[in-house]
Protein backbone atom coordinates (compact mmCIF):
# COMPACT_ATOMS: atom_id res chain seq x y z
CA UNK A 1 0.00 0.00 0.00
CA UNK A 2 1.46 3.20 -1.04
CA UNK A 3 0.50 6.50 0.36
CA UNK A 4 1.13 9.75 -1.39
CA UNK A 5 0.95 13.09 0.18
CA UNK A 6 -1.20 15.84 -1.28
CA UNK A 7 0.01 19.41 -1.43
CA UNK A 8 -1.71 20.23 1.86
CA UNK A 9 -0.18 17.42 3.70
CA UNK A 10 -3.13 15.05 3.73
CA UNK A 11 -2.59 11.45 2.83
CA UNK A 12 -4.26 10.05 -0.20
CA UNK A 13 -4.81 6.37 -0.37
CA UNK A 14 -4.17 4.70 -3.65
CA UNK A 15 -5.93 1.42 -2.98
CA UNK A 16 -9.67 1.24 -3.53
CA UNK A 17 -10.42 -0.81 -0.42
CA UNK A 18 -8.52 1.36 1.92
CA UNK A 19 -10.21 2.65 4.97
CA UNK A 20 -10.75 6.38 5.16
CA UNK A 21 -8.80 8.18 7.74
CA UNK A 22 -10.40 9.37 10.95
CA UNK A 23 -9.54 12.90 10.11
CA UNK A 24 -11.50 14.71 7.42
CA UNK A 25 -9.60 16.09 4.54
CA UNK A 26 -8.58 19.69 5.04
CA UNK A 27 -10.20 22.23 2.77
CA UNK A 28 -8.36 25.24 1.51
CA UNK A 29 -8.75 28.25 3.82
CA UNK A 30 -9.83 30.64 1.06
CA UNK A 31 -10.32 30.46 -2.59
CA UNK A 32 -8.94 33.19 -4.61
CA UNK A 33 -10.64 34.09 -7.82
CA UNK A 34 -8.37 33.26 -10.59
CA UNK A 35 -8.36 31.71 -13.95
CA UNK A 36 -10.09 28.37 -13.99
CA UNK A 37 -8.62 25.53 -15.88
CA UNK A 38 -10.05 25.41 -19.36
CA UNK A 39 -11.35 28.98 -19.23
CA UNK A 40 -9.55 31.66 -21.07
CA UNK A 41 -8.46 34.74 -19.17
CA UNK A 42 -10.49 37.97 -19.21
CA UNK A 43 -9.01 41.00 -20.85
CA UNK A 44 -6.92 43.25 -18.68
CA UNK A 45 -9.35 46.22 -18.97
CA UNK A 46 -12.30 44.29 -17.55
CA UNK A 47 -10.26 42.74 -14.79
CA UNK A 48 -8.97 46.14 -13.68
CA UNK A 49 -12.56 47.38 -12.88
CA UNK A 50 -13.25 47.01 -9.19
CA UNK A 51 -16.69 46.57 -7.73
CA UNK A 52 -17.88 49.27 -5.32
CA UNK A 53 -17.85 48.39 -1.64
CA UNK A 54 -21.09 47.04 -0.15
CA UNK A 55 -21.95 50.20 1.81
CA UNK A 56 -21.78 52.33 -1.36
CA UNK A 57 -24.04 49.89 -3.22
CA UNK A 58 -26.51 49.97 -0.35
CA UNK A 59 -26.44 53.78 -0.28
CA UNK A 60 -27.08 53.98 -4.04
CA UNK A 61 -29.95 51.50 -3.72
CA UNK A 62 -31.46 53.54 -0.87
CA UNK A 63 -31.18 56.76 -2.87
CA UNK A 64 -32.84 55.10 -5.87
CA UNK A 65 -35.69 53.83 -3.68
CA UNK A 66 -36.21 57.27 -2.14
CA UNK A 67 -36.36 58.86 -5.62
CA UNK A 68 -38.89 56.28 -6.82
CA UNK A 69 -40.99 56.75 -3.69
CA UNK A 70 -40.84 60.51 -4.17
CA UNK A 71 -42.05 60.17 -7.76
CA UNK A 72 -44.93 57.99 -6.62
CA UNK A 73 -45.93 60.07 -3.59
CA UNK A 74 -45.56 63.56 -5.14
CA UNK A 75 -48.80 63.51 -7.22
CA UNK A 76 -50.74 61.92 -4.37
CA UNK A 77 -49.48 64.53 -1.91
CA UNK A 78 -50.21 67.33 -4.38
CA UNK A 79 -53.79 66.14 -4.79
CA UNK A 80 -54.21 65.83 -1.03
CA UNK A 81 -52.97 69.38 -0.42
CA UNK A 82 -55.16 70.77 -3.21
CA UNK A 83 -58.22 69.03 -1.75
CA UNK A 84 -57.43 70.36 1.74
CA UNK A 85 -57.26 73.90 0.30
CA UNK A 86 -60.61 73.39 -1.46
CA UNK A 87 -62.16 72.08 1.76
CA UNK A 88 -60.87 75.12 3.67
CA UNK A 89 -62.29 77.46 1.03
CA UNK A 90 -65.64 75.64 1.14
CA UNK A 91 -65.75 75.96 4.95
CA UNK A 92 -65.07 79.71 4.72
CA UNK A 93 -67.79 80.07 2.10
CA UNK A 94 -70.26 78.10 4.26
CA UNK A 95 -69.43 80.29 7.24
CA UNK A 96 -70.00 83.48 5.21
CA UNK A 97 -73.29 82.16 3.88
CA UNK A 98 -74.42 81.19 7.38
CA UNK A 99 -73.69 84.73 8.55
CA UNK A 100 -75.71 86.09 5.62
CA UNK A 101 -78.56 83.70 6.48
CA UNK A 102 -78.48 84.89 10.10
CA UNK A 103 -78.63 88.54 8.99
CA UNK A 104 -81.55 87.83 6.64
CA UNK A 105 -83.34 85.89 9.36
CA UNK A 106 -82.92 88.85 11.74
CA UNK A 107 -84.39 91.19 9.11
CA UNK A 108 -87.25 88.77 8.48
CA UNK A 109 -87.96 88.65 12.22
CA UNK A 110 -88.12 92.48 12.24
CA UNK A 111 -90.85 92.39 9.60
CA UNK A 112 -93.00 90.35 12.04
CA UNK A 113 -93.16 93.43 14.29
CA UNK A 114 -96.18 95.65 13.36
CA UNK A 115 -94.37 98.78 14.57
CA UNK A 116 -91.45 98.12 12.19
CA UNK A 117 -93.83 97.57 9.27
CA UNK A 118 -95.60 100.84 10.06
CA UNK A 119 -92.30 102.78 10.22
CA UNK A 120 -91.19 101.32 6.87
CA UNK A 121 -94.52 102.18 5.26
CA UNK A 122 -94.21 105.78 6.49
CA UNK A 123 -90.55 106.19 5.49
CA UNK A 124 -90.41 104.31 2.21
CA UNK A 125 -93.94 104.69 0.86
CA UNK A 126 -94.91 107.93 2.67
CA UNK A 127 -98.10 106.39 4.00
CA UNK A 128 -100.13 108.22 6.64
CA UNK A 129 -102.77 107.01 9.03
CA UNK A 130 -106.38 107.93 8.57
CA UNK A 131 -106.95 111.45 9.83
CA UNK A 132 -103.28 112.51 9.49
CA UNK A 133 -102.15 115.07 6.97
CA UNK A 134 -98.97 114.53 4.96
CA UNK A 135 -96.83 117.53 4.10
CA UNK A 136 -94.15 117.81 1.43
CA UNK A 137 -91.72 120.63 2.04
CA UNK A 138 -90.83 122.69 -1.02
CA UNK A 139 -88.03 125.21 -1.21
CA UNK A 140 -88.39 128.64 -2.84
CA UNK A 141 -87.82 127.28 -6.35
CA UNK A 142 -90.85 125.01 -6.10
CA UNK A 143 -88.99 121.72 -6.35
CA UNK A 144 -89.42 118.84 -3.96
CA UNK A 145 -87.19 119.43 -0.95
CA UNK A 146 -87.39 115.96 0.50
CA UNK A 147 -84.75 113.58 -0.67
CA UNK A 148 -85.72 110.41 -2.40
CA UNK A 149 -84.93 107.36 -0.36
CA UNK A 150 -83.05 104.38 -1.72
CA UNK A 151 -85.36 102.18 -3.74
CA UNK A 152 -87.82 105.02 -4.38
CA UNK A 153 -88.17 106.62 -7.83
CA UNK A 154 -87.83 110.40 -7.95
CA UNK A 155 -91.01 112.40 -8.54
CA UNK A 156 -90.91 114.73 -11.54
CA UNK A 157 -92.57 118.16 -11.86
CA UNK A 158 -94.87 116.76 -14.56
CA UNK A 159 -96.47 114.43 -12.05
CA UNK A 160 -97.16 117.31 -9.69
CA UNK A 161 -98.79 119.38 -12.46
CA UNK A 162 -102.55 119.53 -12.77
CA UNK A 163 -103.40 116.45 -14.72
CA UNK A 164 -106.05 113.79 -14.35
CA UNK A 165 -105.33 111.03 -11.87
CA UNK A 166 -104.80 108.40 -14.57
CA UNK A 167 -102.19 110.66 -16.18
CA UNK A 168 -100.34 110.84 -12.88
CA UNK A 169 -100.50 107.08 -12.54
CA UNK A 170 -99.24 106.56 -16.08
CA UNK A 171 -96.42 109.06 -15.55
CA UNK A 172 -95.31 107.31 -12.36
CA UNK A 173 -95.32 103.96 -14.20
CA UNK A 174 -93.07 105.41 -16.91
CA UNK A 175 -90.76 106.92 -14.27
CA UNK A 176 -90.56 103.67 -12.36
CA UNK A 177 -89.86 101.78 -15.56
CA UNK A 178 -87.05 104.04 -16.74
CA UNK A 179 -85.65 105.11 -13.41
CA UNK A 180 -85.30 108.70 -14.71
CA UNK A 181 -87.98 111.35 -15.28
CA UNK A 182 -88.94 112.00 -18.89
CA UNK A 183 -88.11 115.39 -20.34
CA UNK A 184 -90.34 116.99 -22.97
CA UNK A 185 -88.72 119.22 -25.53
CA UNK A 186 -90.62 122.52 -26.28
Amino acid sequence: MSTARSPRGARASSSPGARPSARPAARPASRRPGPRPGVRGVSSAASSVRRAPAHVRRLLTLVALVVVMGLIIAPVLSGYLRQRAEIGEAKRQIEAEQEEIAALQTELDRWDDPGYVERQARERLRFVKQGETAFTVLDDTGTDYTESLPGMAPVSDDVLAASPWYGQVWESVKIANEGLPETKEP
